[in-house]
Order: C-alpha cells, then sequence, then structure tokens
C-alpha cells in the first residue's frame, strides 16, 4: 500500500468513487492487509432513509454528564462551525446512553458547512425532520431526551475509538446499508483502488454465474477476490 493521502480538492471525487462501493469488499481488504478492526460495530447503523455516506472524519468526544445545570452549547457551537467540507463527523459518546447526540439541528448545520453526514456512537432524535434532509445519520440507538445536562462535548479533532476501531482525523469514513468502514488516511487512495477491481471482477463474475456457467469455472476467469 502506498502514501497518497486524500485532498481538498479531490475529496468529493474520492467520495462519489467510493459510493459506488460497498463496505464488504473495503473490509475484505482491510483484512487481507492486515487491518482487521476497521468495521464499526454491528449497531453502529443509518437510522435515516440516507443510508449510504463517504467523506473524511473529522471526529468528536464527548461524556456523560453528572450536573443537570452544565450546559456545552458553547462549545458545541465552536466546533459545528469549525466543520470542514467533504468531511464526515464521528462522535464517540464516552458510553453515554441515556440522550439523543446528534439531531436535526446539528444536521442542519453541519450540512451547510458541507460535512457530509454523522456517525454517532451514541442516540440519534429528529429523524423525520432529518429525513426531510434526505441527511445520512448512522447511530447506536433513537432517543427523545435533550444531552444537555446528560452529555458533555469536550473535544474534536483528536483520535477516538469506537468498539474496537480507533478513528484519527483523516481517515476516511465509508457507509452503507450494512455498516460503516473506517480506513486509515494513509491507505484510503490504495484501498479505493484496490475495491474498484474488485467490484469489476465481481459484476464479470456475477453475470457468467447468471449464465450458468459454474462457480468453480468463474472463479478460475476472475480469480480470488
Amino acid at each position: 500500500m502506498g502514501s497518497t493521502q486524500v485532498t481538498p480538492e479531490n475529496v468529493a471525487e474520492v467520495a462519489s468513487r467510493f459510493q459506488a462501493l460497498y463496505t464488504g469488499a473495503i473490509s475484505d481488504i482491510l483484512d487481507k492487509n492486515g487491518y482487521r478492526n476497521q468495521v464499526l460495530p454491528y449497531y453502529i447503523t443509518p437510522f435515516t432513509k440516507a443510508n449510504r455516506v463517504a467523506g473524511v472524519a473529522f471526529t468528536g468526544q464527548g461524556y456523560p454528564c453528572a450536573d443537570v445545570a452544565h450546559d456545552d452549547t458553547q462549545t458545541r457551537l465552536k466546533i459545528l462551525d469549525s466543520i470542514k467540507p467533504g468531511t464526515v463527523s464521528v462522535w464517540s459518546t464516552g458510553g453515554s446512553m441515556d440522550c439523543a447526540h446528534w439531531g436535526e439541528i446539528m444536521s442542519t448545520a453541519v450540512w451547510q458547512r458541507g460535512c457530509t453526514g454523522a456517525v454517532v456512537d451514541g442516540g440519534v432524535r429528529d429523524v423525520d425532520f432529518v429525513n426531510a434532509m434526505n441527511y445520512p445519520v448512522f447511530a447506536k440507538f433513537k432517543c427523545s431526551a435533550s444531552s444537555v445536562g446528560r452529555w458533555d462535548i469536550t473535544e474534536c479533532q483528536v483520535t477516538i475509538k469506537i468498539g474496537a476501531t480507533v478513528i484519527h482525523p483523516g481517515d476516511f469514513v465509508f457507509g452503507d446499508i450494512d455498516g460503516v468502514v473506517i480506513i486509515p488516511k494513509d491507505m484510503t487512495m490504495d484501498v479505493l483502488v484496490a475495491a474498484e477491481d474488485i467490484y469489476r471482477r465481481e459484476k464479470g463474475m456475477r453475470e457468467e454465474l447468471r449464465q450458468g456457467v459454474s462457480v468453480t469455472e468463474a472463479y478460475a476467469k476472475y480469480g480470488s477476490l
């Protein structure tokens, strides 16, 4: 694998190419290269009708809060205003389970700044409103409760962890109906090219299988996928 990175100039093109693929192929390539913990936990799934997302990770970290009088609004606004185009907002919640960590206002705010979607290890609310935006949000659960006084946003653009997956700012995020995979930033372009090759070969194999060619013959022709 090489060291080509995604840049602000090519991120839209790269995201579009990923969107034509599927997470299973990406995961397989990462497995073969020794990166076996890049798929987020099974419970991180799309909670919106828009169920595909691709972009550079813009990470955020927060933790449960026991002070009902505490309000992290100013920190939240500052972080939302700092999000860059072509990113996916990815949040570790520190195990918080009693509130929504993402909703329609946050979706609107980051969408306006060119953020392509959100991946949250926690709760989402306002789903009808987010669906009306056709905006993809991947989360752990739905919850109506506000995070104010229950969960504090502490920092952004730091290394976070969701399940067994470590996510660095700048890693590439790709999600579809099957889940979310994180591609290390230095491998993004190489993984993309390899996945596109797999996609082409699988398409050829699929077409021949539908024509009655045996699995053995098709596998011999298209090789290990």
